[in-house]
């Protein structure tokens, strides 16, 4: 705790109607907070906001103890877990840690690690009824944004899973995060200092220098919407994750250039920002303004044509030629060609001839390995069976 006073002192009375005045009245206080701080409030009574405090984090337990952890069932955890969206599958394979047994399933104190984990991964609410029913929830979002057109579902699932994903890496990088330029030639500029152009490669070596982590990450919940963008503040550091499952370079590098033009822009102080797909997406100003920045830094000023009637040949022939004149990305002009001509058959053709076994996905996901400094097990587990992470 900070020096400050400690709203969550409740003294040493051992009626519960005071306790609860208390508690009542500690709760009111953060939420003033809350809306005048926004997340930063934290830093108002936490030392050490941004260190190693989630190493020892617990699952939060209303109306909870140790009594009710010890009468909880896996049954009754999975029963929670499915009853908010998670599949089967999802709870197996991903949420679970890979340690668990079905012969664990009479272990209480096996249970109770494993409840522990799950909200540690998850970020959940442990609460327990006065008949001991145990019901899970995750803790909520400060803020989220939604891009979308009106017939789309909002994502709420994948969000929740994002932001499990963006604070565990955020926790376990060093790097100090810099505030970027808002604009885009700035940025542009700066990279061509070093490389030829703005590609995938050269931008994420960018966001990791001044301290955005990126991360692909593509888990999509049985029967649920997942995102192609996301930019999560955790803390005071934007994370982006990419969550297109498209696997050449060019489709990602205009994902990431986006992204990073919200952040630029200042379009997100605290929650998520969620972008549901870039191709069916709904426009409004931040949208635009967020594709200008990103036609920026990809392009920078140069006037871009395109004839109708290439075949892909002709296209990744004219692609890289422009490539070579003007520092840019071969494959973010073929996208920006099919962008303008609405000829994706031959756009997409021409971006299987340039990167034929495109792994674009683990080449983002390998810069947060060689920039992770350390990681404890169940957090390196999760990111593992997350592909986060290589096992």
């Amino acid at each position: 705790m900070t020096s400050e006073d400690n709203i969550f002192s409740f003294g040493d009375s051992s009626d519960p109607m005071q306790q609860a005045r208390e508690a009542l009245r500690a709760v009111q206080h953060y939420q003033q907070d809350w809306q005048e701080e926004g997340v930063n409030r934290v830093y108002k009574y936490f030392d050490d906001v941004e260190g190693d405090w989630l190493e020892e984090f617990e699952p939060i337990l209303v109306n909870g103890s140790a009594e009710y952890k010890s009468r909880v069932t896996v049954s009754a955890i999975c029963e929670q877990l499915r009853s908010l969206g998670l599949s089967t599958s999802f709870i197996k394979n991903m949420a679970f840690p890979s340690w668990w047994k079905s012969e664990l399933e009479s272990d209480e104190g096996a249970i109770s690690q494993l409840l522990n984990s799950l909200s540690r991964r998850l970020f959940l609410k442990v609460n327990f009824s006065q008949n001991s029913d145990l019901s899970l929830a995750f803790l909520p979002i400060p803020a989220t944004k939604f891009k979308l057109q009106k017939s789309q579902e909002d994502p709420q699932l994948f969000s929740y899973l994002a932001r499990s994903i963006a604070n565990a890496v955020s926790s376990t990088i060093e790097q100090a995060y810099f505030s970027i330029p808002s604009e885009a030639l700035s940025i542009r500029q700066s990279i061509l200092q070093r490389e030829s152009s703005v590609n995938l490669d050269s931008l994420l070596d960018f966001c990791w220098g001044v301290g955005i982590p990126v991360v692909h990450f593509d888990k999509q919940p049985d029967g649920h919407v997942k995102s192609d963008g996301l930019v999560v503040m955790s803390g005071r550091r934007p994370v982006i994750l990419i969550g297109s499952s498209r696997k050449q370079s060019a489709w990602l590098l205009f994902i990431l250039a986006h992204e990073l033009g919200h952040i630029a822009k200042g379009h997100l102080q605290e929650g998520i920002l969620v972008d549901e797909s870039f191709l069916r997406g709904v426009n409004d100003d931040e949208e635009d303004t967020a594709n200008q920045f990103a036609a920026q830094l990809l392009f920078g000023d140069v006037p871009l044509q395109w004839a109708a009637n290439l075949n892909k040949n002709r296209l990744l022939a004219k692609a890289r030629c422009l490539s070579e004149e003007h520092n840019l990305d071969s494959g973010a002009l073929i996208l920006n060609y099919g962008w303008q001509t609405k000829n994706w058959g031959c756009a997409v053709a021409a971006l299987n001839l340039l990167e034929p076994t495109a792994k674009a996905p683990a080449r983002i996901n390998a810069y947060y390995q060689r920039h992770l400094v350390s990681i404890d097990e169940d957090r390196r587990d999760y990111l593992q069976q997350v592909d986060v992470l290589a096992a």
